[in-house]
This record gives structure tokens, C-alpha cells and sequence, in this order.
């Protein structure tokens, strides 16, 4: 059973509002049975049996007010990625699936730019990445060393010796030296505790994660490097 964020904003927001019990439901029903890239099947006879309406696909694009793009293979809701990943620049396993998916459909051109830079997955900026993934078996090596977010040692802190890099979605973040030994020059989330949900953080200390960093995590859609220190969300 998946389990997804919702926005507990939209009782604040006025299209929401003042969409009818009907609409409310189907709207609810698209987020729900979508895809984990935002891809609803087209069928108008299942939504209509589902939300006991009785709606066209013309209808439906009317009331949704340009929510909803249409494709050969279905119904592509873009907001759906913006609220339920910080950004489809990342290795993480869930992010490269949904990638892989808008490629496959051959609708990653269809993410407003609206939706940000972090959304805009052309080809000329993927290739590197879905090459990574295509031949994975290749770059073990690489990925070892990215692998670095999920292997972090305490032990690594010393007065003395300076620690190695860590990586984070493909970012290399360096440690630095001051008086009380080298420290990284932004301290954010490497590695969280399954047991406990708290996450360890590049100065060694640890603090809990938040009630939505929990769901996101639980989701696999927590990116670390956006969880920073004294930041409990």
C-alpha cells in the first residue's frame, strides 16, 4: 500500500475551496491513483464509477483547471512532483524510478517551467544520470564513494587528520579546519536511524527528524541534504 504526503494547506487554498464535494472527491482520487510520477491511466468510465460522478474528459479538464495534461497514455498531474519530491536531480532510488517513468512516456518534456530548475529533467541534463543507472555495473567505484552518505564514521573526526569527503545526491561537500578541528562547512543530515528516526548530522551530533521529515523518509523521498541542523520540520 503506498503511502503519500498530503498538503493540509489546501483547506486554505481558494480553488480548492471552491470546488464542489464532487470535484473535491475526484481530485482526491486522481492524487491517490496516480502513478508515483504523477501518471493517472485514462479511463473516465472507472473515475466516474470510483467518485460516483458522472463527468467527460472535458469536464474533467475544465473543472481541474489546467491540473491535469493530457497525453496519449493517460492524465499527467506535474504539481503532483513539486509537492511530493524537493527535486528529480537526485540518485535516490524513488527519484530514479519516477524519472525513468516520465522518460518512458515520453512526457518529461511536458513539467512546467514553472515547477523550478530542480523539475527540469531535459535529456541534455539527464544523460549523465540515466547513464549511471543504465551502466551502474560499470561505475561500482563511483558509486562507492557516493555511497559515503550512508557510511559515515564519527571516527572520522580528528583534530588532526582531516576526514573524507561526504557525498550527498551527488554533491561533494568538503570538511574545513578551525580551532576545534574540521567541520563541514554546512551541517546537514547523512544518515538516519531506522529505529529511532534520528539522523546523524556532518558535526557528529543528532537530533530527531520532524513529523513530515518522518513521513518523507518513510515515503524514501527524504532528501538529506535539506535537513539541516536545528531544522525540525
Amino acid at each position: 500500500m503506498a503511502k503519500r504526503l498530503t498538503d493540509t494547506e489546501k483547506w486554505k487554498d481558494d480553488w480548492y475551496l471552491l470546488l464542489s464535494n464532487d470535484d473535491k472527491i475526484v481530485w482526491q482520487w486522481l492524487l491517490d491513483n496516480c502513478s508515483h510520477a504523477g501518471v493517472c491511466k485514462k479511463s473516465i468510465g472507472l473515475l466516474n464509477m470510483m467518485c460516483k460522478v458522472n463527468y467527460t474528459e472535458e469536464i474533467l479538464l475544465q473543472k481541474m483547471e489546467g491540473r491535469i495534461i493530457v497525453f496519449e497514455r493517460g492524465w499527467f498531474i506535474p504539481k503532483f512532483l513539486k509537492f511530493q519530491y524537493t527535486t528529480l536531480l537526485s540518485q535516490k532510488p524513488v527519484i530514479v524510478s519516477v524519472v525513468k517513468e516520465l522518460f518512458s512516456l515520453n512526457i518529461n518534456e511536458l513539467i512546467p517551467q514553472s515547477l523550478g530548475n530542480d523539475y527540469q529533467i531535459i535529456e541534455k541534463s539527464f544523460t549523465n544520470h540515466y547513464r549511471m543507472i543504465k551502466d551502474k555495473d560499470k561505475d561500482k567505484d563511483k558509486d562507492k564513494d557516493k555511497d559515503k552518505d550512508y557510511k559515515y564514521n564519527k571516527a572520522n573526526f580528528s583534530k588532526n587528520e582531516k576526514p573524507d569527503s561526504i557525498w550527498i545526491d551527488g554533491v561533494e561537500h568538503s570538511a574545513s579546519k578551525n580551532k576545534d578541528g574540521w567541520v563541514y562547512p554546512t551541517i546537514i543530515g547523512v544518515e538516519v536511524n531506522r529505529n529511532d528516526f534520528t539522523v546523524t548530522l556532518t558535526d557528529g551530533s543528532t537530533q530527531p527528524l520532524g513529523r513530515m521529515q518522518k513521513m518523507q523518509f518513510k515515503a524514501n523521498a527524504l532528501d538529506l541534504q535539506f535537513v539541516k541542523k536545528g531544522m525540525i520540520q
